[in-house]
């Protein structure tokens, strides 16, 4: 067995421990088996998990399989408890040095300390675990290079009592923020915004009234979005000038939003959507819309979808949580017809405007709540048959919709994931209507973290 994958449990008793009453957190960091623990494997979030003397199950950040370690406790749980990395006694082969200053505290790339080979690794026996598929069946990994990969991150801001500016991401288990000057995960692009924004929003004359700040990259320009606390016309003229001044030195689109939506300071300079290219396609995006954060794993990840769906030109698509057309244009090129649903009205009017920027005529969209059953859906007419259906749900994945899929005449159902938990329920079902598996395989959207993208296709015999 995988040192990463955690033996398999009777589902019924984990449901009744779950249940259980947590302790109060543990008012002291105390030090524990300080003559060393053995890690066993890598929890699902990617935490060394070992015994301690008692028996007592201990999840230690920052530890490896194969490791020797002591920790610091941190939480006290009646079952468990949580702790932090202090000393490696015994030190695992996969184990590097964090190439990020931040990396102690940040909260952001939790598996820097891993080597990236054995990240994937890690990732993909975390999904077979879960799906309990052998790791045979996985179609080779989609990965990209393991820093400069993020195109759209939000950073906190917080103000310390004496003034000084906190700027950055939560730290590890915390909602306190991390004062990140650098961010190596970050595109090149982006990355110079940091010490910018640190040395600029001190001038400000409102600065405790900015709530966060997203960067954003589109393959036309780079954008800054900054939440308001207050209206916009509550901005003074100082803050506008030294706003506007500071996006023109940056060359950046700078966006403000505030409860009646987003403005531009510098609408006469920039475009007012990012894009970016797909196939033969370009799309645009919001600042605010979601984007796949990792561009090279998405341009891979899309193609994927279209190679192992193989339409033949003739099919009927049903695109679920399509937001603004990322697999529903490729897709449509490619079907007779294509119907994307989105939740997010905005997403719904930027896929159609995609559509039509691209010159693609068969594809329609519809905003409805897809966390109700499909009968409850007022788009889905009387014996409707859709031969292929996309899904690619947030994190909550798509119980309701997966309970019924099989009423609807599909022939091949591909499942994109960013939850291998929320997707091996939902496979769960689709199993239980007659689908089969037929392809399966991860996609490592977030390098340096635990989160792993997963792809799945579901046929029916």
């Amino acid at each position: 067995m995988s040192l990463f994958a955690k033996p398999r449990k009777n589902s019924a008793k984990a449901k009744t421990q779950a249940k259980k009453p947590q302790l109060p957190k543990n008012p002291n960091i105390q030090d524990e088996n300080l003559a060393g623990m053995a890690i066993l494997r890598l929890s699902h979030e990617g935490r060394g998990v070992g015994r301690n003397a008692e028996g007592k199950t201990v999840f230690v950040e920052g530890a490896l399989p194969d490791e020797q370690v002591t920790y610091k406790v941190r939480f006290t749980r009646s079952r468990y408890d949580e702790a932090v990395l202090d000393k490696v006694l015994k030190k695992s082969p996969q184990r590097q040095e964090p190439s990020c200053e931040h990396y102690a505290s940040c909260g952001g790339c939790n598996l820097q300390h891993l080597h990236t080979a054995a990240q994937v690794a890690f990732k993909q026996s975390l999904v077979a675990e879960l799906m309990q598929q052998p790791e045979e069946m996985f179609q080779p990994v989609i990965t990209s290079q393991p820093f400069g990969y993020r195109r759209k991150a939000r950073l906190g801001i917080k103000w310390r009592k004496d003034g000084s500016l906190l700027l950055g991401f939560r730290e590890k288990s915390s909602a306190f923020i991390t004062n990140i000057l650098h961010c190596p995960i970050l595109t090149e692009k982006l990355q110079p915004l940091l010490p910018g924004l640190h040395e600029f929003l001190p001038r400000l004359e409102g600065k405790k009234h900015l709530g966060h700040i997203e960067l954003v990259e589109g393959e036309n320009q780079v954008g800054v979005l900054v939440r308001l606390l207050r209206p916009l016309e509550r901005l003074t003229k100082n803050d506008q000038r030294f706003w506007r001044n500071w996006a023109k030195e940056q060359a950046v689109n700078l966006l403000l939003q505030d409860e009646e939506g987003t403005h531009s300071l510098n609408p006469e300079e920039a475009p007012a959507l990012f894009s970016y290219p797909l196939e033969d396609l370009t799309l645009f995006f919001a600042g605010n819309d979601f984007v796949q954060v990792n561009a090279q794993v998405n341009k891979r990840m899309v193609k994927q979808a279209l190679d192992w769906l193989q339409l033949q030109g003739t099919e009927k698509v049903l695109d679920l949580f399509c937001g603004f057309g990322n697999f529903s244009l490729p897709l449509a090129k490619q079907a007779a017809e294509l119907l994307g649903i989105e939740g997010a009205k905005t997403q719904v009017e930027r896929a159609k405007n995609n559509a039509e920027l691209n010159q693609i005529a068969n594809a329609r969209f519809i905003a409805a709540d897809l966390n109700q059953p499909l009968k409850e859906q007022a788009w889905l007419a009387k014996n409707a048959a859709w031969e292929v259906v996309v899904l690619d749900p947030p994190r909550a994945g798509a119980e309701a919709i997966c309970q019924q899929l099989g009423k609807l005449g599909t022939k091949k159902i591909l499942y994109i994931s960013c939850n291998p938990t929320t997707l091996a329920r939902d496979t769960a079902l689709l199993l239980q209507q007659g689908f089969e598996l037929k392809q399966l395989g991860i996609m490592d959207m977030f390098p340096q973290t635990a989160h792993v993208e997963s792809m799945a296709l579901f046929v029916q015999p």
